[in-house]
Formats: C-alpha cells, sequence, structure tokens
C-alpha cells in the first residue's frame, strides 16, 4: 500500500473556518508546506517537532515555483510518514493543487484531498452577500483577474441576473472595470472590493462601475494594498443595501 500525502485546505483565513478534518490531520502532520495566505496561527496546531516550510506564493513573489513545491512534496514523502500541503481556501479551486496530485501520483505515491473552505463563498457570506438572491440573480460566475487578456475573452457579454465574483483581480481593478463597461455592463451596476474577508482585518468597498471609472490613478494603486481581495459585480449587491441602512 502505497503512502499518502494531504493536500489539506485551509479556508478563507479564520482559523476557525478550518475544518475537523483538516485539524485532526495537522496534529500529525511530521512536515507542512503552507502557502502564504494561510492564517499562521494554523501552524499552532501541529506537533512541537513539526517541520513548517513555507511555499507561499504572492504576485511578483514567489519562494518556490510550482515545480519547487512538486518536488520538496515528495522529497519529504521520501523522509518523512505524515506530509501535509497546506493550501488556502480549498486545494482545488485556484489553488494548483491538482498539479501537485499529478506530481504525487506520478512518484508513487497516493494523494488524499482534504476539501477546506472556499473563499469564493465564504468571503461573500462575511460581508453577508448572497452569491444567489431570488429577486436580484439566478447564477454566478467565478474567474480569476490576473489575467485581463483571458478575463475578456471569457466575459464576453453582460446578463443581468449574474454575478460575478473576480479572484486575484485587485492589481488589475482598473483594467476590469473598463472591460466590463466595453461588454455591456450598465455604468449604474454596483461592485464591491471584499478585502481580508474573514479576518480581522476585513473590509468592505462599494461603488458603482461609472464611480470607479473615473478614480484617479492613485486609487487604482492604493487599491493593491487590499490584496488578498475578491472583487463581486453584480445587482445582487443591491439586496445588502437593506442590511447596511
Amino acid at each position: 500500500m502505497s503512502k499518502k500525502i494531504y493536500l489539506v485546505g485551509a479556508g478563507p483565513g479564520d482559523i476557525e473556518l478550518l475544518t475537523i478534518k483538516g485539524l485532526n490531520i495537522l496534529k500529525k502532520a511530521d512536515v507542512v508546506l503552507y502557502d502564504a495566505l494561510v492564517n499562521p496561527k494554523m501552524l499552532e496546531f501541529c506537533k512541537q517537532d513539526t517541520l513548517k516550510i513555507n511555499v507561499g506564493k504572492r504576485k511578483d513573489y514567489h519562494l518556490k515555483k510550482q515545480e519547487e513545491i512538486n518536488e520538496l512534496i515528495i522529497n519529504y514523502a521520501k523522509e518523512y510518514e505524515v506530509v501535509v500541503r497546506l493550501k488556502g481556501g480549498t486545494p482545488f479551486v485556484f489553488g494548483r493543487g491538482y498539479e501537485e496530485v499529478r506530481a504525487i501520483k506520478q512518484a508513487g505515491y497516493e494523494p488524499v484531498v482534504i476539501s477546506g473552505v472556499s473563499s469564493t463563498t465564504s468571503v461573500l457570506e462575511n460581508f453577508m452577500i448572497p452569491s444567489i438572491d431570488r429577486e436580484f440573480s439566478d447564477a454566478y460566475r467565478t474567474i480569476t483577474g490576473h489575467d485581463t487578456q483571458r478575463f475578456s475573452e471569457i466575459i464576453t457579454a453582460f446578463h443581468p441576473r449574474e454575478n460575478l465574483v473576480i479572484m486575484m483581480g485587485v492589481h488589475n481593478l482598473e483594467k476590469i472595470v473598463h472591460t466590463l463597461l466595453e461588454k455591456g455592463f450598465p455604468s449604474s451596476m454596483p461592485i464591491a472590493i471584499l478585502s481580508r474577508g474573514t479576518t480581522q482585518n476585513a473590509q468592505q468597498l462599494l461603488f458603482t462601475l461609472e464611480e470607479l471609472k473615473h478614480k484617479e490613478k492613485s486609487f487604482f494603486e492604493e487599491a493593491k494594498k487590499l490584496t488578498p481581495a475578491i472583487i463581486f459585480v453584480g445587482e445582487t449587491l443591491n439586496a445588502t443595501k437593506v442590511l447596511l441602512c
């Protein structure tokens, strides 16, 4: 029977949103390779002698390339019994988790995925924003905003009853706003920047596309400091106005 290697979702940031299953395997871990967005307090659940390795990747600053992370996982599995790859959110949602699964399988080990709470839904709920609301929307689409060319190719048109949940897009906020307006999104469309959701530093900024269109360059430079952040676009934000009153 091949040795197991664990890919554990750490959730969106709030330490209490780590699943019980994830907690239990962390307590047994001999090695933990963790992401930049993982709440460091989660590492306190590990044994005193657990080897903890930061392999975090943030925009323009990668401690390790993905290929190097894959190699580290395999090398530690050769030496230690319980190896855990601790990933922000949940492993397969914008987490490159399946690349690690392939590497683990190719090395002859058995990958075990322990799902985490995804920020794509939990952060919205943290700010009392429904991804679906019967009055305003029937669907939501989750997409990354780090590649504006791909974003433009995927978002081809506006649908009044669909919300957009844009991950990793705050550095391209200005381009995203212009793209949405070019695709026919109304200038009155509400848009929210949801920064550091589920943490003590959570912050919500509400605008319309028209308001953001006329912001100075300096605003968008300052907005980059809000990362990690989700950009939410949709009429469903109007459902929150009652709560904000």
